[in-house]
């Protein structure tokens, strides 16, 4: 960020008028979806929660966004883990071939 996207970030973040706790809870679980995307994968854990907490801010991303995508992420990979699990069990059942 350049330094006047620092002083626009740090006055939306001094003048948030909502819920301060919530806006933690939401950028933290925001952060946690940007780190599965290519472009965060590599990315230092403050850089990515200083742009998710900056787009919550910015208002680029809406609570009901957030945990939308996180629902549907969270259901996503509980399927996988359900269909390993599935796959486990048959090749477990099946004969061992030599």
């Amino acid at each position: 960020m350049s330094a006047k996207n620092d002083k626009e970030f740090d006055a939306r973040l001094m003048n948030y008028d909502g819920d301060r706790y919530d806006i933690v809870v939401l950028s933290s679980t925001w952060a946690k979806e940007l780190k599965k995307k290519q472009e965060y994968k590599n990315q230092p854990h403050a850089v990515v929660i200083k742009v998710a907490l900056d787009d919550i801010l910015s208002g680029r991303v809406t609570k009901d966004e957030v945990l939308r995508i996180s629902k549907e992420n969270l259901e996503a990979e509980l399927r996988a883990q359900e269909e390993a699990r599935k796959e486990a069990e048959r090749k477990a059942k099946e004969p061992m071939r030599l």
